[in-house]
């Protein structure tokens, strides 16, 4: 009997804040790379699940209440005594020629420190996912979330969505390759590649494809389209593929995350 597929995420909720460049909030929800791949996962149907932690405040409750809208299970999200994490988003004036939006761990109201990444995050897999073929999807490197996976003894693909270089910069290679040696499907980006590359001593995508023997490495690129590499019937194989630029692109910035959809 084929096992029914489930996508679940770990880690704490995010809450994006949007801004206009005169700083005003025109808009506030549930943000986060790792979680964003679970609403798209969800919009097209798919059996997601949310398991982490949220502060005990209202940005706590906006974010939760996003994934809950979007039929992501929240079962599993403990409320900490913190303040829950923040990305600001100030969104540019483009009339005067700025094109650059800006990601702040920083509020700009306030210029108080926004992220506060908890270790006391669930770190045992729901009883009732144990039978299901899992795909855990992780942005972040921290102990807590090796913890999680390490345990995980059901059938599961561990998927890494490397996004910035802040989430892995201060990592050893000997700890980051834990992580890289059990994932399966790995999309990093072109912003990433220098340092993530000189970690591991590798000259390029393909060397760090072989390196760790992925089911699936993509690299994205922007406006520049991205990379593909695979193995197929015991080869390996790599798809370049450049876009053909139909309209005005805004923010390119997020687009990466919808390769897990398609990844399997």
């Amino acid at each position: 009997m084929e096992k029914e597929k489930v996508f679940i995420s770990h880690g704490d909720l995010i809450l994006d804040k949007i801004y206009d460049d005169d700083l005003n909030l025109l808009k506030q929800d549930g943000g986060g790379c790792n979680w964003n791949d679970l609403y798209n996962l969800a919009a097209m149907g798919e059996a997601c699940y949310a398991i982490g932690s949220k502060g005990n405040d209202e940005e706590g409750n906006i974010a939760l209440q996003s994934l809950a809208n979007a039929n992501i299970n929240t079962d599993y999200i403990i409320t900490e005594n913190k303040s829950t994490n923040i990305m600001n988003i100030i969104i540019p004036n483009r009339k005067l020629g700025d094109n650059s939006i800006l990601h702040s761990w920083y509020s700009p109201i306030t210029n108080k420190y926004t992220m506060n990444f908890s270790e006391s995050l669930p770190t045992e897999l729901p009883k009732e996912l144990e039978s299901k073929e899992l795909y855990v999807i992780l942005d972040k490197f921290l102990p807590v979330n090796l913890k999680f996976i390490q345990g995980i003894k059901s059938d599961c693909k561990i998927c890494l969505d490397v996004g910035h270089i802040r989430f892995f910069e201060h990592f050893t290679r000997q700890y980051l390759s834990l992580f890289f040696k059990m994932a399966n499907l790995v999309q990093i980006n072109d912003n990433v590649t220098d340092l993530l590359f000189e970690r591991f001593q590798v000259k390029d995508e393909l060397e760090f494809f072989k390196l760790f023997d992925f089911d699936l490495l993509v690299l994205t690129k922007g406006k520049k389209g991205a990379k593909f590499i695979f193995k197929e019937a015991g080869n390996i194989t790599v798809i370049d593929k450049s876009p053909e630029i139909i309209v005005k692109i805004v923010d390119s910035s997020g687009a990466r995350r919808c390769f897990f959809l398609y990844s399997n």
